[in-house]
């Protein structure tokens, strides 16, 4: 954990973090919950949910029940106190802080990838799976799902919604896709980035749309344009990088292969600036100006 501000304040090689804490496996999803600010919650590759609390860098509770990999995890911004988590064993859970089982189950039909809430309900969520498609269901009625959003040639791999109902996904097939939930119909495809095989991140705000690419790439589309509006690449500055791993420093060597990329993004929620990760373990931060 670092904080924002000192990290922008000292334009030093090597930034310390305030906090760390040891996980068991190799983390794939993280979630702040909106209200209880110092909560944190994660998923992993042994398929554990995990709640911290990061002011004390303390466990606050796991959940056991995935059997496989646990790909995504969110807090719902409507009730604090729920979270959804989505695994290869094909299910989505949905938990809630004060229980030490699931509180709803469902069954897919394939490996789910992603799992998002709708912003303003706690009832109804969106993920989406390996079978190319996209879910919306209402948790009051997890029967059938209420939408099925199909047109993703490969796996869908992240899910956002863009306004209460617009969602935008993201794909292996390199192209991310805007529908309007209710009619379960894609009303633009955006192309111009290279995903064919990681998790490249995806992140939405205030009607634009920023995706990594497997060209080391950050992409920004805006809604109603269909390929970048404008791309930054991350430099060949990694080897001289400086990461901190458990209280020691290393260099990070670049890739020799050229087969770095994106991997995570987040857009701060005051500003127009986006943190931007790639899988050499370097960080941006960016500014939209």
């Amino acid at each position: 954990l670092y904080e924002y501000q000192s990290v922008l304040d000292n334009s030093v090689e090597l930034h310390y973090p305030t906090k760390e804490v040891a996980c068991t496996a190799k983390l794939s999803c993280i979630s702040w919950n909106p209200y209880l600010r110092n909560y944190l919650a994660s998923s992993d590759y042994d398929g554990f949910v995990t709640i911290w609390d990061m002011a004390t860098a303390q466990k606050v509770r796991t959940f056991q029940e995935h059997e496989k990999r646990s790909w995504s995890v969110d807090f719902c911004s409507s009730d604090p106190k729920l979270l959804a988590s989505c695994s290869d064993d094909c299910r989505v859970k949905i938990w809630s802080m004060h229980n030490d089982y699931s509180v709803t189950t469902i069954d897919a039909k394939s490996n789910v990838c992603c799992v998002k809430f709708k912003p303003d309900s706690q009832y109804n969520i969106v993920f989406g799976t390996a079978d190319h498609n996209l879910y919306y269901f209402d948790l009051r009625n997890t029967r059938e799902p209420c939408n099925l959003l199909k047109g993703h040639k490969k796996a869908v791999s992240y899910a956002r919604f863009l306004s209460n109902n617009e969602i935008v996904s993201a794909s292996t097939d390199s192209q991310l896709r805007l529908w309007r939930v209710t009619e379960g119909q894609c009303l633009r495809t955006y192309r111009g980035h290279v995903n064919e095989k990681n998790f490249v991140g995806l992140a939405v705000s205030s009607g634009y749309i920023v995706c990594g690419s497997e060209t080391n790439t950050v992409h920004l589309y805006q809604r109603e344009i269909s390929r970048p509006l404008l791309s930054y690449k991350f430099d060949d500055q990694n080897n001289g990088t400086v990461k901190t791993v458990a209280n020691t420093t290393e260099r990070v060597k670049k890739d020799e292969s050229g087969s770095e990329f994106v991997s995570a993004m987040c857009w701060s929620n005051r500003e127009n600036i986006l943190l931007a990760a790639n899988s050499q373990g370097v960080v941006k931060v960016l500014e939209l100006v």
